[in-house]
């Protein structure tokens, strides 16, 4: 997923991504302990629930995907200038759409005997004559993959569009000067929000709590989400012509961190703490809410890279660890953590406890495998473009991976 050039590498976003996998795990580590979660999007309900999952669900899911989205872009850009077309297409399917094959077959196959031994557990050792069933196609929690299946040849064939009517690259030209002048200032780079916030109150059936509609679930990925989830990829590709933006987004981070917060605010104080399946029926709020949304999920994502190019800039070897290991962790997690939630499921033990016992020992054994048996093995040549020798490995970071 990353660019493994040293020469090019850009650790504080490689760094950015670790950190915002493990905001993942804590946000999946949530969903059995957050009141009203629908059965059909998380099988296995914990009896103890809590008001501060939900609050960490609503807050998470506004930025994490589009910061995944956007470092995806920039990488993306790197990749193709320095390799070409053909070589970069060749790249990803060997880096992206073989883990997504053979992740989601492992991940389901594992998934499902995580959820029958809960169901059968839960029944008394029997088969429950109504089990839940749901025949709807599903790419997990690999979706992000599957999206950028489509926004990789996309965003080729996009280019060379334009090339072909803009033979004097005009149009490049001005995009890299509206992105200059809009990143420039914190507040400026509000209207960046605008195209995500139309194209979220566009959406009809909007299920505003949970913000973009995941595109998971189709074979052709929805419109809305696979135009939000492009622009912001998109964002990236363009961000890459021009590094010297990161610095810029790295001087005011905390402005827009806090802008981010307000809007967020606003949307909590409308769509509420619990999560709701409900659409708006109000065009008027539906317009505010999808303005508020668009500018928070903007806001915390150029904060979030801009606070990683202020302080994750230097490598380390705990960070570089964390940021090799960070594509095994995002597809391997979602079965250790329902596993993880299905066993403690019958402990008396606060939701808080329980959530905070999933994350860390989640991170923590997949660390220890990914150490151990990935990382020199076949399976981290797929992952990281490399294999790294046991004896490579720093102790500092196998000893700091609970950070």
């Amino acid at each position: 997923m990353s660019n493994n050039d040293p020469g090019t590498r850009l650790h504080a976003l490689d760094a950015v991504r670790a950190i915002a996998l493990m905001l993942g795990i804590a946000l999946h580590s949530a969903l059995s302990y957050m009141p009203g979660i629908d059965p059909q999007l998380w099988p296995l309900k914990d009896g103890q629930q809590s008001l501060s999952m939900s609050l960490g669900v609503f807050l998470i899911h506004i930025f994490r995907m589009s910061v995944f989205f956007l470092v995806a872009g920039l990488f993306a850009h790197m990749l193709f200038h320095r390799r070409g077309a053909v070589a970069f297409l060749r790249n990803r399917a060997a880096r992206i759409l073989v883990p997504l094959v053979l992740g989601w077959v492992v991940c389901f196959l594992c998934i499902a005997g995580v959820v029958v031994w809960s169901l059968v557990r839960a029944n008394g050792g029997q088969w429950p004559a109504s089990p839940p069933a749901s025949g709807k196609l599903s790419f997990l929690h690999l979706w992000f993959l599957y999206i950028l299946c489509w926004l990789y040849p996309g965003v080729l064939m996009l280019r060379r569009l334009v090339h072909a009517v803009d033979r004097n690259n005009v149009s490049t030209r001005v995009a890299d000067r509206i992105l200059r002048h809009l990143s420039a200032a914190p507040f400026r780079s509000l209207l960046l929000a605008a195209p995500i916030s139309l194209a979220l109150f566009l959406e009809p059936g909007w299920v505003w709590w949970f913000g973009v509609p995941t595109p998971g679930y189709t074979w052709m990925p929805p419109a809305v989400p696979l135009f939000i989830y492009g622009y912001v990829f998109g964002l990236g590709w363009l961000l890459d012509r021009q590094h010297a933006l990161l610095d810029q987004l790295a001087r005011r981070w905390w402005l827009r961190a806090w802008t981010g917060a307000v809007a967020a605010g606003l949307c909590l104080a409308m769509a509420g703490l619990e999560a709701s399946y409900s659409t708006v029926r109000d065009p008027a709020i539906k317009l505010a809410y999808a303005i508020a949304y668009g500018i928070a999920l903007v806001s915390w994502t150029l904060a979030f890279i801009g606070c990683g190019v202020r302080f994750l800039g230097r490598s380390t070897p705990l960070l570089r660890y964390l940021s090799d290991a960070s594509y095994w962790m995002y597809v391997a997690h979602l079965p250790v953590v329902m596993a993880l939630q299905a066993w403690m499921m019958p402990f008396p033990w606060p939701g808080l406890v329980k959530f905070a016992t999933v994350t860390l020992v989640t991170c923590a054994s997949l660390l220890l495998i990914y150490g151990r048996w990935v990382r020199p093995s076949w399976v981290g040549l797929l992952l990281n473009g490399r294999k790294y020798p046991r004896a490579a490995e720093p102790a500092v970071a196998v000893s700091g991976s609970d950070g």
